[in-house]
């Protein structure tokens, strides 16, 4: 009978000691898991930042680009503009200067 109940108490500590395994290693699976997640954030949060940056770099240079389009097209028409006016002010100094000449002396 002694035998019996010594088995018994045997198997509860070999129960007890499995339990408390278990619990170390799931404690320890949580404790990875929580760093691997953590670890995981950490580098979504990295490549947001890439991405980010990316797209603001390439959205400066399409500014940029957009900026010296518009700047040369300005000075196309500046220079149109320039043009016409001389030739205009040509065509002035053309007409007044025929009126100075031709204009009968009294």
């Amino acid at each position: 009978m002694e035998n019996i109940l010594q088995e018994i108490i045997q198997s509860e500590e070999e129960a007890l000691r499995i339990e408390n395994e278990a619990k170390q290693k799931a404690l320890l699976i949580v404790s990875e898991a929580r760093k691997n997640a953590e670890s995981i954030i950490e580098s979504a949060f990295a490549q947001g930042e890439e991405i980010t940056e990316a797209i603001l770099e390439e959205a400066k240079t399409e500014a940029l680009n957009e900026r010296e389009q518009s700047m040369g097209a300005r000075k196309e028409a500046d220079d149109r503009i320039r043009m016409k006016s001389r030739e205009k002010l040509e065509k002035a100094v053309g007409f007044i200067f025929g009126k100075v000449v031709n204009k009968p002396w009294q």
